[in-house]
């Protein structure tokens, strides 16, 4: 298997459990009207969020290898990927302080929590999705 198409097989996971983290805070925090058991969304937002670290972890890793072989040559798409990519880790950096250590600032997690759905999935786009077109364009 490819590093191209492994990073987007992991990409495409990431994505898919950053939906169940989103969505699941956005019913927690986001209706007026509760629907479901508000400690077993907290919980499956919870397991998502590990989940979406533990998927990040092999994706840093294979980028921080391609950064190396690629040197000064990427090009700005990778540019872009990169910055993204760090401010993505360094903002799930904050919220996971937040959420553990820095409770009084609770009131900024939700924000940061849509900013890292966001990156996560203009990320996506701009490296998993163009590489998912070229692969179905020839």
């Amino acid at each position: 298997m490819s590093p191209y198409l492994l990073k987007t097989v992991i990409a495409t996971a990431l994505v898919a459990v950053g939906l169940v983290s989103f969505f699941s805070m956005m019913a927690l925090q986001g209706r007026t009207e509760r629907k479901g058991d508000p400690a077993r969304l907290r919980r499956v937002h919870k397991g998502a969020g590990l989940i979406f670290l533990l998927l990040l972890v092999p994706l840093v890793y294979l980028g921080e290898r391609f950064v190396k072989e690629m040197g000064d040559g990427l090009s700005t798409r990778a540019v872009f990927h990169f910055v993204l990519a760090v401010s993505l880790v360094g903002l799930l950096l904050l919220k996971v302080l937040i959420a553990r250590w820095y409770r009084n600032f609770l009131k900024f997690a939700p924000g940061i929590g849509m900013a890292l759905f966001v990156m996560t999935l203009v990320i996506y786009i701009i490296t998993a999705g163009f590489f998912l077109l070229q692969k179905a364009g020839g």
